[in-house]
Order: C-alpha cells, then sequence, then structure tokens
C-alpha cells in the first residue's frame, strides 16, 4: 500500500476528531454562560385551525372546506369545536409531510387557498368525511358527497348543535354591533 493510499484514513480520523473537539469545548463554553439561551427553531409547518395551515411566515387556507373557527364553540358552550377541528387536523397530517397546490386567493383576506395532502390523503376530504369541517358552496361541490355522509352519520359538528362558521362570526359582529350601541 502506497503512503498516499494510507494516509485518507488517518486524515479523515484526525478531521473527525478536531471537529468532536471544537463542538465539545463550544458546548462548555455555553454550558458555562447561563445568560445566553440558544436559539429555539421555529417549526417550518403548522396547523392553525382546522382549515388554515401555515407554511414558515406563509398562511393558506384549505380549498373547499369551512371548518369551526378556533374559539368557536358548540351545545351553547359547552363543546369546543374550534379546538376539535384544529386538533383532528393535526391528527390526519401525523406529522407526514404536507404538499399543496395553489387552486386561488381568498378574496377576503388574499392568502392562498390550496388543496393540501398529507402524503396521498386529501386533507380536505378528511376534514369533511370526519365532520370538522363544511364543504363550501361554489367550491363546484368538491366535497358535497362526503359533508351529506358526515350529516346522516351525525359525526363531528353534526352531531353537536353547531352553526357553519360563517354564520358564527355572522353572529359575532352582530353581537359587536349591539354592544356598540350599548344594547
Amino acid at each position: 500500500m502506497s503512503s498516499k493510499e494510507n494516509s485518507w484514513p488517518t486524515v479523515a480520523i484526525a478531521t473527525l476528531l478536531a471537529a468532536m473537539a471544537m463542538t465539545a469545548g463550544a458546548a462548555a463554553q455555553s454550558a458555562d454562560d447561563d445568560t445566553v439561551l440558544p436559539p429555539v427553531p421555529k417549526p417550518r409547518f403548522t396547523v392553525v385551525d382546522g382549515d388554515t395551515v401555515r407554511f414558515g411566515p406563509q398562511t393558506v387556507r384549505l380549498f373547499g372546506i369551512d371548518a369551526p373557527e378556533r374559539s368557536q364553540t358548540c351545545d351553547d358552550g359547552q363543546w369546543r369545536a374550534g379546538l376539535l377541528a384544529r386538533k383532528a387536523l393535526e391528527d390526519f397530517i401525523s406529522g407526514r409531510p404536507v404538499n399543496c397546490k395553489l387552486v386561488d386567493t381568498d378574496k377576503k383576506t388574499n392568502p392562498p387557498v390550496a388543496q393540501c395532502f398529507a402524503g396521498e390523503d386529501d386533507l380536505q376530504e378528511k376534514m369533511v368525511a370526519a365532520g370538522w369541517a363544511w364543504s363550501l358552496p361554489g367550491s363546484k361541490e368538491r366535497y358535497a358527497s362526503e359533508e351529506r355522509e358526515a350529516m346522516e352519520r351525525k359525526l363531528g359538528v353534526h352531531g353537536h348543535k353547531c352553526v357553519s362558521p360563517a354564520e358564527w362570526r355572522a353572529m359575532l359582529r352582530r353581537e359587536a354591533i349591539r354592544r356598540e350601541q350599548g344594547g
């Protein structure tokens, strides 16, 4: 074996040991300095609510569905539909990568509207089929059959005294106006 061939493992091992020594020194230094907090990475992907996700700073609305708002309740305030819908979407994703295909832009609030998938699973279809979201009229009735079945089986919001998120938001606006007018 030539000396050139023999030096490769030695150089690789020496480089590895040097890197380990530098890392250990940096770790020891940061352990001594308790006034400096290490940076905490922000998650790249988050579920905002039952029909909204965020990729870093970009908010994306799920296409064709309307899920309860985060603070929305049903059954006279006894059932927290918004929080449960958010949890359902997180459960359907199950830590898998989410891919979205741009469909449109929300006319009122401007975020992109996209059809999103976790693996092969259509997240919109899953939410509507499980009763955690309503199919939006005007979205070519894409999820209407899943909604009918969820209603028949009284799944999710359909098994409780819930109003659609649009009705709930309108109710909140009416209450705010009433309060402003002193009534």
